[in-house]
């Protein structure tokens, strides 16, 4: 069986993110001269439930639920909407709002796999992390057959 760690990383890796995976602590140490444009899956631990078929005797799919960060190294200084300047130069237009497209893109990824999807939402995030960072704080809850590889 392929675990969500191996699928998100394998999606990522596919559209060209960078993947890490472990506890916040961990990923909050991430250098803070990352590349501008460069795009980061930061996925923190999973939480595994199995399910049984009805007699109890055979796990048949598992269910994760998670949150991982969609994100990109910003500038601390910069306006997060339209408060003073132009909204076109802000945190949102062009940190988070791109960013929307490539939750969109994964989550339509994961439609077409095997897998049955319960949740799937974001909020944004400035400033986050050590490395100061812009963009999604994304939660899911995703099952999978225990076949899936």
């Amino acid at each position: 069986m392929k675990d969500i760690v191996r699928i998100l990383q394998d999606i990522a890796l596919s559209k060209n993110l960078a993947y890490h995976y472990g506890k916040k602590a961990a990923l909050n140490l991430l250098d803070g001269t990352l590349e501008p444009d460069k795009i980061f899956l930061l996925h923190e631990f999973t939480n595994r439930k199995s399910e049984y078929n009805t007699s109890g005797t055979k796990i048949t799919a598992a269910t994760y639920e998670g949150k991982f960060f969609l994100v990109k190294h910003a500038d601390f200084d910069q306006q997060y909407f339209a408060e003073r300047g132009s909204e076109e130069t802000s945190k949102y237009t062009l940190n988070i709002a791109p960013l929307l497209t490539v939750f969109q893109d994964i989550g339509n990824t994961l439609a077409c796999l095997d897998a049955e999807v319960s949740q799937w939402d974001n909020i944004d995030v400035t400033d986050a992390l050590d490395a100061n960072m812009d963009g999604l704080l994304c939660s899911y809850r995703i099952k999978f057959p225990v076949n899936y590889e």
